[in-house]
């Protein structure tokens, strides 16, 4: 089914106008905060983008908690202020930085902060924006508020696995992204399924190491997913093994129903792990006749004397 993979793939694909929406949010946060801390034109030095767009993992159709995961690098002089407080100064953070985002998007848009980041929170179809402030150490590394339990600084390093992302996108000629895209397509499409992106990520890094180190063709993508869920079963937590199991014995049907030359009923299969983005095949290749009719020339005349 090389043909429906690769148009699957397509289809979960962002377009050009919803990579230039998301951009568009990104950049209007990162700017306003910008302007707030810095004295400084904002060049987008002070922002870092991670996560699914920062990866091209982000899918379509966008649903409603589609988000752009950026981090804002807040200044020193931010950073020891709210360090100083005697109590839950990373909460006092997040809702400054609410604030200040409040200011720019107070009519159009719901701004949330809890935990570690502020949700600014568009219309339906777009992306949202879910901004970390941060703290950048001399290791490249970060500081970020977690504002829960009394407060607290925490590490953070979102450059490791973005790296170990694109080292292996690369190693396996974008197979790293598009398999990602088809998993998460799958989680979107299954009800209760709480597989978290950065886990999908490093499990679709661990498996790729020895598996498919050069990639693959999508004539082989089935294979691709049937061994990834193999060795998921083998790895997940208990509370997703169900839904694993479920969806590695219709891969297994759709397989089956493949060897059978039955595209339509394989393609069935298909749409009940990925939905409606997976091409939907309408009818079986007409089969060969094994055995040719057998034709007589001038047959006897059974009336004839």
């Amino acid at each position: 089914m090389k043909d429906e993979f690769k148009k699957f793939c397509d289809n979960i694909k962002l377009t050009a106008n919803q990579k230039n929406d998301a951009k568009t949010k990104y950049q209007g946060v990162a700017k306003k905060l910008h302007e707030s801390y810095y004295d400084t034109d904002y060049d987008g030095s002070t922002k870092l983008l991670f996560g699914s767009y920062k990866t091209k993992t982000h899918t379509r159709p966008l649903s409603t908690n589609q988000d752009v995961d950026v981090l804002f690098k807040i200044p020193q002089e931010t950073f020891d202020k709210f360090d100083k407080y005697e109590s839950n100064g990373q909460s006092a953070l997040l809702q400054e930085v609410k604030a200040l985002l409040n200011e720019k998007y107070s009519t159009t848009d719901d701004i949330k902060g809890w935990g570690k980041v502020i949700l600014v929170k568009f219309a339906d179809n777009t992306h949202n924006v879910e901004v970390l402030p941060a703290f950048e150490l001399d290791d490249n590394t970060f500081l970020i508020p977690n504002s829960e339990n009394g407060g607290s600084w925490e590490a953070f390093d979102p450059r490791k696995q973005l790296n170990a992302f694109n080292n292996s996108s690369s190693n396996t000629d974008g197979l790293s992204r598009e398999l990602t895209q088809m998993l998460k397509t799958w989680v979107k499409n299954t009800s209760s399924l709480d597989y978290k992106s950065y886990k999908l990520l490093t499990d679709v890094i661990e498996f790729l190491k020895n598996n498919y180190q050069d990639g693959e063709d999508y004539d082989e993508y089935h294979n691709v997913l049937k061994d990834f869920l193999d060795f998921l079963k083998n790895r997940c937590s208990s509370e997703i093994l169900n839904y694993v199991n479920t969806a590695y014995n219709r891969v297994i049907k759709a397989l089956e129903f493949m060897d059978d030359d039955k595209p339509k009923e394989a393609s069935e299969e298909w749409r009940k792990i990925f939905g409606l983005e997976f091409p939907k095949v309408h009818q079986n290749p007409e089969k060969e006749c094994k055995h040719k009719p057998r034709i007589i020339v001038n047959p006897a005349n059974p009336w004839s004397e």
